[in-house]
């Protein structure tokens, strides 16, 4: 809960701050990730099902979250998914838009998520500690000069995870973090409709972040539809050939304008 309150008042601060250098392009941006987010936040009172920073935990899906703009520049949301991949479980995002211009757009995010475990002596229950996973990603949305139908994005995430027990030694030797990286690039194929191309390494999808890193690869198409309940459907498909593993795309905004 500290965690959650310091970037509240760190995203607010921002949100003070910015606009004092950066460039609000005229034209309307539209970047469909993959594997990474985007550097923009959704406007104010928008809602959409996007991708979220962090480490997947479904075997099928990969981690969107059911997101709102709240202020221009800040996002929160939660990701549904999780509610349903484990009993207990609670979590929250939130994403601060620090800089956006003509050709640049950089954000950080964080994402929390805790699920219920037991420890038991002798078969009694005799402590229910979180697992916590949390997840801290810079991403960065970049349109070149060279051709404006193109936006690459590459990103870092740090995923750390530890079991939140009352005994400190239990804290201590869980904890662990990982780091994930990767790139997307979208290419508008047509006025309005986009197939992005993803590069990433990432944890497989697993409760802990105790889970292997593998490489993979993802592609997905995307339509604009504004005003339409579904505004910016996405769909697509990432494979990580050393685990055969693959998983799906499904993401959208909400009544877009």
């Amino acid at each position: 809960m500290r965690a959650l309150i310091s970037l509240i008042i760190l995203a607010f601060s921002v949100q003070s701050l910015a606009g004092f250098d950066d460039v609000i392009p005229e034209k309307r941006v539209v970047f469909n990730p993959v594997v990474s987010t985007s550097a923009r936040t959704l406007p104010q009172w928008q809602f959409g099902y996007q991708r979220a920073g962090g480490a997947n935990v479904n075997s099928h899906m990969l981690t969107n979250a059911l997101s709102m703009g709240v202020l221009p520049r800040l996002e929160i949301g939660t990701v549904p998914m999780f509610y349903a991949t484990a009993s207990g479980s609670r979590n929250y995002t939130l994403k601060g838009n620090f800089y956006r211009g003509e050709n640049f757009d950089w954000a950080a995010s964080f994402t929390e998520t805790r699920f219920r475990s037991e420890v038991k002596k002798e078969g009694k229950v005799v402590e229910r500690p979180d697992l916590v996973l949390r997840s801290t990603q810079l991403g960065f949305n970049y349109r070149p000069d060279w051709n404006e139908n193109v936006t690459m994005s590459p990103f870092v995430t740090q995923v750390c995870g530890h079991i939140d027990s009352t005994n400190g030694l239990v804290f201590v030797y869980s904890l662990k973090c990982e780091a994930e990286y990767g790139l997307d690039i979208q290419y508008q194929i047509k006025d309005r409709e986009w197939v992005t191309l993803a590069y990433g390494h990432l944890r497989e999808a697993g409760l802990s972040p105790y889970e292997q890193m593998n490489t993979g690869v993802g592609v997905a198409w995307s339509q604009l539809r504004p005003k339409e309940m579904f505004s910016r459907p996405s769909v697509g498909v990432y494979y990580t050939p050393d685990t055969q593993d693959t998983l799906f795309l499904l993401s959208t905004t909400f009544f877009e304008l």
